[in-house]
Order: C-alpha cells, then structure tokens, then sequence
C-alpha cells in the first residue's frame, strides 16, 4: 500500500475554514480547560471550588491569554500532545472536547500562538510556539504543493522548557499580535460571549431562579456542572457569570418589562426510558418577541457549553419567531448525542432525531401557553377566535353533511361577521399582532373551503376537485335528481366513484 499523504491545505480547512467566528477560540480554550479541570478534580489535584480560569485582555498590547489551573501536561508527552491534529486520548463520553482540533482554533486571529504548561510535581514547564504569520504563507503559497502537515508544523512551531515550581499545574494559551479587526479584544463583546457560551454560574443577584433551577435539577439526580471563569482587563477583574435575570424588558422603546414567575423541568427520554435531555423552561407573560438576544431562546448544552446558539431550535417551532419569545436551556446527557465539528449542532443520529421530535413537541406546548396567555389578557381577542372556531366547526359540518344555498348563505354571513370582529379588535402588543395574523390565516382557509362547499356530502369529501368542478357536478346531479328522483341516487353514486377512481 502506497504511504497516505496529508497535504498542507488540510491545515487551512482546519483553522479559518472550521473557525470563521473569532469568538469560538474563546468557547475552545475555554473548554479544553473545564476537561483538564475536571482531570484535576478527579485526581485529587484540585478541590471544589479551587478551579480557575483566567482570560487576559491587552488591547495596548493586542494580545490574549487564557490560562486554567486544570491537571496540565506533562513534560513528556506536551509537545506531541499540541502539535498532533485530530488525535485526542479524551474520553468522548466524558471530555467537551475530544476531536483534537480545538487548539488550532487562534491560529487565524494572531501571528503567533503559544501554548505553555506544566503538571504536578514537574520542576520544568513546556513552551510551544506557532508562527501563524509564516503558517499563512505556507499553506497559501502556489510553492512546495507537496508540502504535508508535518513539514508545515516542522517549519512553523519551537519548542522550549523553563524553570516551573514542582507544585505548579497550568495550562496557558496566548495569542500574541491579535489581528484589531476581529473584536477579540473588545471587553463587553468578550464577556457576553463567554456568557451565553461556556458552563459558568447564574447570577445569583440578578437570577433568584438560578438556585431554584439547582434545587431542582438535584431532586432529578443530575448536577449542573459549573466553573469558575475570570475575565481579565488591567486591574479589572470580574467573574463572567450568565445572562439570566428575573425580570427582562421585552420592548425597548415603551420600556416594557416582563417577569420569570416560574421554570418548569423538562425530562426528554428514549423509548426505553432512558434520559436523553433535562432542562428548564421559563413561565413568562409571554407578552411579545424578547429583543435581548444574550437571553432569547430556548439553548441546547452539553456539559453545559453550548451548542450553536440562540436560533439553532428555531426549527422545532411551527414559526421560528416563536423560539425567540422563549427562555430555557436543554441538558444534552446521552452519550450518543455526539457535537459535529463545528459545534452548531449534534450529528444526525437516531438519537438525534428522537430528541428534535421530543423538543417539537415541546415547542407545540410552548406555542399553545402563548396564545393562552394572550388570549387571556385581551378579551377583544378572545371573542374574535372565538368567533373563528365557530365559524371553523359550521364549515366543518356543511363539508361532512353537505349544504344547500341557504345554509351556505348563513356560513358566508358568519365568515364575515368572523373577519369584521378580527378587524375591528385592537392589538395590545406584539403577542396580539402575530394572533391576529395567524387567526387571520386561518379565516382564509375556512373561507377557501366554504367556498367548495356543495350539498352532496360524498361531492366535498373529493378534495382533489377544485371549487368550478364540484359547482358544475352539483348543478349536474340536481338536473339527474330533478329528471328521475327514483333512480338519480344510484347514478350520482356511480359518478362519484368514478371521478374518486380517475384522480
């Protein structure tokens, strides 16, 4: 067998090609050091509570660090450990990370890249340093085509040790030269990412439904995993907790506000029973489109990173708009559900798609309390669906019985009636706008089906004939029934069954 060669381009389709969002080198690192912290607490290296992450910022200095008191890497295995691409010794079931590209992931946003660590018990720490600048231009050069990984790793990376104290543990990554177009060093934008991304704390001060979701949580025996980040600028150094709070502004220009007054838990299990997801819920007012995209929409996580973002479950919904009135996170725990690459999603497994089912369900609920709740709040509203679902269940009726022209009369005046409540209501907030948009749609498929209406009951239940073909065949059978009343059913019924068998 002829020896597999890797080219250098494959390089390039793992760093700006897989990582066109800067912000991900954040949520990579970051979860490279939540798995080496968890090694640590598993060996006893580090206690509860003891576990750090720091993320760096030096605009003046355009350079980035992030570094974790996790179990580190020893000396002997640090620089094949960083410099191999996609061979990773992490635990799939257990690691956030397991595919062994994350570390690549700064390498299009500084010139150089450097990774610094030391275990415990070790007097030396392990220095690597990738020249991304000269990286660029090898594997964008028309030269050494023949060039493979290693020959560009080879040419791009040094390595060196230092002086380490024994009871040091540490991984470092910084970026050094960061390019100032990508935002990167921009504190609010940093932290808000880090936020909504990585598995830190609610704010107690701001979120009281945090503790409650806790409480919760445990009574179903499952614990939410949570770390300590610190984000770094100058002397200022602040905890990044979540977004949540119990009281959001859902309208920005009439300074309207609505309350988290409950969270429901919600269990998603395989058809065995097994648990694929937990998560929470919140119970709003519903009272319109949340604009605060930092909070909008229900999340999924694993290991509490998440994944995509606020609009990946957009699709469970009827009407994507919907997720964005919701607030919540789902849990992912079975093992089974594995994050593809990029981490904007699951991969399409079974499991994967018995748990969208479950979450469409979910979504169908979330949309009925919706409109329970505006309906309640707006009485106007409430009789003018009232009114639809009458009209809605006559028109049923006359379709399963058949109707003559004067019941069809009274149908058409009750659609009108239906459509001039609808008009005449007044919208409170947005929640009433998009019901009244949607109760609209539907009076327009009563008034397209009223209008096929004829008085023939087996004459409406061909849905493949169009309005003109059943008007022409019930002006046809009462021309027959009007000839030969005696004998007209038997034809009528031959004609249906012939029309039925020809579509």
């Amino acid at each position: 067998m002829n020896e597999v060669i890797i080219g250098k381009y494959t390089l390039e389709s793992l760093t700006s090609g897989m990582y066109s969002d800067p912000y991900i080198i954040f949520r990579e690192y970051i979860q490279n050091a939540v798995d080496s912290i968890d090694e640590a607490l598993a060996a006893g290296t580090l206690k509860k509570g003891e576990d750090k992450i720091l993320v760096e910022l030096h605009p003046l200095n355009h350079k980035i660090s992030i570094t974790d008191n996790g179990s580190g890497i020893n000396a002997t295995t640090a620089i094949n450990t960083l410099i191999s691409i996609g061979n990773s010794n992490k635990d799939i079931n257990k690691s956030r990370g397991f595919r062994g590209i994350g570390r690549l992931a700064g390498l299009s946003y500084c010139d150089t890249l450097v990774f610094e660590t030391t275990a415990a018990g070790e007097p030396t720490g392990t220095r690597i340093s990738i020249n991304s600048k000269r990286l660029l231009e090898l594997i964008s050069s028309t030269n050494n085509t023949s060039m493979t990984v290693s020959d560009v790793l080879i040419d791009v990376c040094s390595f060196d040790t230092y002086s380490e104290q024994v009871a040091s543990h540490y991984f470092r990554v910084t970026l050094l030269d960061v390019d100032d177009t990508t935002d990167l060093l921009n504190t609010t934008e940093v932290y808000d990412y880090i936020a909504q991304t990585c598995p830190v704390p609610f704010d107690s001060d701001s979120f009281l439904w945090g503790t409650e979701i806790h409480r919760r949580l445990t009574s179903y025996q499952q614990f939410l995993p949570e770390y300590r980040v610190f984000l770094c600028h100058g002397a200022d150094k602040k905890e990044v907790l979540k977004l949540y709070s119990d009281k959001f502004c859902i309208d920005k220009t009439k300074n309207d506000f609505d309350n988290i007054h409950d969270v429901d838990i919600i269990e998603l299990n395989d058809s065995d029973g097994g648990l694929i997801a937990i998560g929470w819920i919140a119970k709003t007012s519903f009272l319109g489109t949340i604009p605060d995209k930092r909070i909008k929409g229900i999340r999924l996580r694993k290991g509490n990173m998440l994944i995509g973002d606020h609009q990946t479950l957009n699709t469970i919904f009827k009407d994507a708009r919907f997720n964005g009135w919701s607030i919540g996170e789902i849990y992912v725990q079975n093992p089974n559900l594995l994050p593809n690459a990029r981490r904007d999603n699951f991969e399409k497994t079974p499991t994967y798609f018995m748990l969208v089912e479950q979450l469409m369900s979910l979504a169908s609920n979330i949309m009925k309390e919706i409109r329970v709740a505006s309906v309640n709040r707006n009485s106007e509203l409430a009789t003018a669906i009232k009114k639809v679902q009458e009209t809605k269940k006559a028109v049923n009726a006359a379709i399963t019985n058949g109707a003559n022209s004067a019941t069809r009369g009274i149908l058409t005046q009750k659609t009108n009636q239906a459509k001039q409540t609808l008009q005449n209501m007044e919208e409170k907030n947005n929640s009433d706008i998009y019901l009244r948009k949607i109760a609209f749609e539907e009076l327009d498929i009563i008034i397209g089906r009223l209008q096929g209406i004829t008085s023939f009951k087996s004459l409406n239940t061909i849905e493949t004939l169009t309005k003109t073909e059943k008007k022409i065949l019930e002006k046809v059978f009462n021309v027959i029934i009007t000839y030969d009343g005696i004998a007209s059913s038997e034809l009528i019924e031959k004609i249906l069954r012939e029309f039925s068998k020809n579509i």
